[in-house]
């Protein structure tokens, strides 16, 4: 059950009326399956074809299908193919797919309005954007499609182009990688054919009278077009004694019930647009439909045991079955045999007429209906070559059951937190995988330090683009690396401080006046100096920015209770302050001096 939701739900929501094709010229062999439980059935001219009909021919044979936007579809010798999708939404949008499963196909058309049409075949498909005739070859190993005129959209594994007039495409459906654009097209016998049945069916006279646009031609040449009172009617060119519905029989469709299937050559649109009538010496014409509706067959129906009778209704007439319809005869109308469960209803060799028909039958709108039998709903064909090429509705907030497999999600790795990655070290971060395809060489850039690092409390803001050293040659702007911890609260404002890098990042420890002891992430480090640095005048600024005139400066309060352990290893590296000439420093003293000057400079105006 949950299944066959899945089928209807969507066409319950998006689908309009049904589309239908005609079934044109054809010779040779050609065979028909309706319907996945219907068996093979040869093909009749003016045969009623819908959404999953398979049609094939055999060698020596072709066949013309006629679309209801006026495209026309013809299938070559030893071909077969479907009707994948041939449906019209409830916007009134016409989605038309057409898969060539083997053979060779000719198409020629144009897409309306918001109308879609694609060209299947093995390996590709052809999105018609506008106006063409496309030839496409399906072959046991390759597929090929070829631009006789107009623009086509080409989509295959290997590319997605525009082709154009005189280009011709080749692909391979068991290597989706190879891909050949030829800039000719290679002649063939069914050219001629194809181009001549364009030229037939391209703009008819009769197209002024009629709103479809299918099976039109046929009345060109078959009929001609009169003024009567009831406005514009054709008139066919038919012996004596003849009547509608007569020359064919009735197949009965899902769905749509018994539709007259006639073997007139042009009886297409006079017998399911629009309804006949006799007019005086005129004898019978047809009148075309107001509206583009498909009808089975506009005729009064008379049911008897085993036997059934039907005869045109008049244009305009609103028949319900109790009466007699407006152009009731007995000479108007056909018998044929009716036994029960009927598929066929065929007037040809009947013999059993009834002298008073109204004695052995009844006016019936419609007759009784076959059996239904669900086990069609199960029948399934075969796969195509293409695969699968039916639209899927998409509804949000709609969840269907999918029967396919699905395949297992990868797990994703937990995010990295990033951070500046040492040299030789991997990227933080996976690499991304690119576009789907064919694995590509991607090369990372390994970062390089520049040799100076700038670090700054995250809780103070950044002078260094305010700083007027900054323009400095001498003192590029070194990238800026975040804190791995907050520093320790601090009654005033820090500077930023120039270091060699260490062995691994650390944060700033606080405001720097002078060289003071700092709380390290590794073993606790000292900072000494040599001699005695330099008196310098006291700055006058905030008293928590003084600093002590002598020797030695004292360091701020906050770090007071900073321990200074005595080294129990080598000396670690020292950072010179305000030391004219230093034996081994780190930083040159006169770089610091005046860095650190200028800093505090900056600072003292800020305060």
């Amino acid at each position: 059950m949950k299944r066959l939701l899945f089928l209807l739900l969507p066409a319950a929501l998006f689908a309009g009326q049904p589309r239908y094709a005609r079934l044109g010229e054809f010779d040779g062999t050609v065979d028909v399956q309706l319907h996945p439980a219907d068996p093979w059935s040869s093909a009749e001219r003016n045969l009623m074809l819908r959404e999953g009909a398979w049609l094939r021919t055999a060698a020596s044979s072709r066949l013309e299908i006629e679309l209801d936007e006026g495209s026309a579809w013809r299938l070559g010798p030893e071909s077969q193919m479907e009707i994948s999708d041939y449906s019209l939404l409830s916007s009134g949008q016409r989605l038309t797919v057409l898969s060539l499963d083997r053979g060779v196909a000719y198409f020629t058309g144009e897409p309306l309005g918001r109308d879609t049409s694609l060209l299947v075949l093995p390996g590709a498909q052809v999105t018609l954007v506008r106006g063409a005739r496309v030839r496409i070859e399906a072959a046991a190993g390759e597929s090929r499609i070829s631009v006789i005129e107009g623009v086509v959209r080409l989509s295959c594994p290997a590319a997605e182009i525009d082709l154009v007039e005189g280009q011709t495409v080749r692909v391979e459906p068991a290597n989706a990688a190879r891909f050949a654009l030829d800039r000719e097209i290679p002649a063939m016998d069914l050219d001629h054919w194809s181009e001549e049945r364009d030229k037939v069916l391209a703009a008819p006279p009769s197209q002024s009278h009629v709103a479809q646009h299918f099976g039109v031609a046929d009345l060109d040449a078959a009929g001609e077009w009169l003024q009567t009172d009831i406005g514009a009617v054709w008139k066919p060119r038919i012996p004596d004694g003849w009547l509608p519905f007569q020359n064919g029989h009735w197949r009965w469709y899902d769905g749509l019930g018994y539709t007259w299937v006639s073997a007139d050559a042009w009886g297409w649109l006079p017998y399911h647009f629009g309804r006949w009538t006799r007019k005086g010496d005129l004898g019978w014409v047809w009148s075309p439909a107001s509206t583009g509706v498909f009808k089975p067959g506009d005729v009064y129906w008379l049911y008897g045991l085993r036997i059934a009778g039907w005869g045109p209704l008049a244009p305009g007439e609103r028949w319900t079955g109790t009466g007699a319809p407006q152009q009731y005869l007995a000479a108007n109308t056909t018998w044929a045999a009716f036994p029960p469960e009927a598929q066929v209803i065929d007037p040809a060799g009947f013999t059993g007429r009834p002298a008073d028909p109204l004695a052995v039958s009844v006016f019936r709108v419609a007759l009784p209906s076959p059996a239904f039998v669900s086990e069609r709903l199960e029948a399934a064909r075969p796969p195509l070559r293409v695969g699968s090429t039916h639209f899927t509705p998409v509804l949000p907030g709609t969840t269907f059951q999918d029967t396919s497999p699905v395949p297992p999600t990868q797990e994703t790795s937990p995010p990295v937190d990033a951070a500046p990655p040492s040299a030789g070290a991997p990227p933080a971060y996976p690499p991304d995988p690119g576009p789907p395809g064919p694995p590509m060489q991607t090369t990372y850039p390994v970062p390089v330090y520049t040799g100076i690092v700038v670090l700054n409390p995250p809780d103070h803001p950044d002078y260094s683009r305010r700083n007027p050293n900054q323009g400095n040659p001498t003192n590029p702007k070194p990238a800026q690396t975040p804190p791995a911890s907050p520093p320790p609260a601090t009654s005033g404002q820090s500077l930023p401080r120039v270091v060699k890098p260490p062995a691994e990042t650390r944060p700033n420890d606080g405001p720097r006046p002078a060289p003071v002891e700092h709380t390290k992430l590794g073993p606790p480090r000292q900072v000494k100096s040599d001699s005695e640095p330099a008196k310098a005048p006291a700055p006058t600024a905030p008293p928590a920015r003084t600093e002590a005139p002598g020797p030695n400066p004292t360091p701020p309060p906050a770090r007071a209770e900073t321990p200074r352990p005595a080294p129990s290893a080598p000396p670690a590296p020292r950072v010179e302050a305000r030391r004219p000439a230093p034996p081994a420093p780190r930083v040159e003293a006169p770089k610091v001096e005046t860095k650190t000057d200028s800093k505090t400079d900056t600072s003292a105006k800020k305060q």
